[in-house]
């Protein structure tokens, strides 16, 4: 079998994982996998890492606001309690002028021991609460976060889970790069995956933008920012394409643009795939 025919069974891949082949297609591809084909079963390999990458998180909930009313209720209820302490002391302190220097002097230690540990306890307590506090809004921002993952994580699923689907590779074009991606998009409703690997972190106030290649025209299909190290060994982002019929799109290009994404490509392509 010709490398040409051979390699015509990429676009098969995704199917192929998501279970999308009839049984005859399926059965022909997977006595094609019999052969060794390299190209395909990297491919394959690559999808399933990259399916490890979408499970549907669990949504988690906050702590009951009932524990923060409790924890403030109770700080309030020890700093009123320190007028009462401090008459206490008063009280103690005009007994003590009816008794002997020494019973005096003793029960205004002891008044002073409770007005002083009651201040500490009230410290305390109050250090506490700002902890616990602090804790909540940070379980709290970190449900926001889970949210928008696990939103962003749903839309790539949607786009994966269609009738139909194109493939695009995209390869660095740098002198010794090891970037590259590929684009997986829903001709029907011109959505799509953007999957980069070994793509340089994003620099200050720039952007990377996508681009298809219309009719030799380029025009953005978004951008979208690299920024940390676990993205930069595999980012998913789901970007909307001017055109959905592969026989309609030329190729692709990724640039790098300022903040905010440019009308026309002004920096030099950083990944280009046909």
């Amino acid at each position: 079998m010709k490398t040409e025919e051979r390699h015509s069974y990429l676009e098969l891949c995704i199917p192929y994982v998501f279970g999308r082949l009839n049984p005859g297609n399926r059965k022909q591809f997977e006595a094609h996998l019999a052969t060794g084909c390299q190209p395909c079963t990297k491919e394959l390999a690559e999808l399933h890492e990259a399916m490890a990458l979408l499970p549907l998180l669990l949504k988690q909930q906050a702590p009951p606001s009932a524990i923060r009313e409790r924890v403030v209720a109770r700080a309030t209820t020890g700093k009123a309690e320190q007028p009462a302490i401090a008459k206490r002391a008063g009280e103690i302190g005009k007994k003590e002028g009816e008794q002997a220097p020494a019973v005096r002097s003793s029960k205004r230690w002891y008044g002073y021991a409770l007005v002083i540990l009651s201040v500490l306890i009230i410290v305390v307590l109050a250090v506490f609460v700002s902890e616990l506090i602090n804790t909540i809004g940070g379980q709290e921002r970190r449900v926001v976060e889970l949210q928008g993952e696990l939103q962003r994580k749903d839309e790539v699923l949607s786009v994966l889970r269609s009738e139909r689907l194109e493939i695009a590779l995209l390869n660095g074009l740098e002198p010794g790069s090891t970037a590259r991606g590929k684009i997986v998009w829903d001709p029907v409703k011109k959505t799509a995956i953007l999957q980069l690997t070994n793509v340089l972190i994003t620099p200050a106030n720039k952007e990377y933008q996508l681009w298809a290649i219309k009719g030799g025209r380029p025009m953005s299909a978004g951008t979208f920012t690299v920024m940390n190290d676990k993205e930069k060994e595999s980012y998913f982002k789901v970007v909307s394409l001017p055109a959905g019929e592969k026989q309609e799109i030329d190729g692709f290009n990724v640039t790098l643009e300022p903040k905010g994404g440019s009308a026309q490509p002004t920096g030099v392509v950083y990944l280009r795939g046909k």
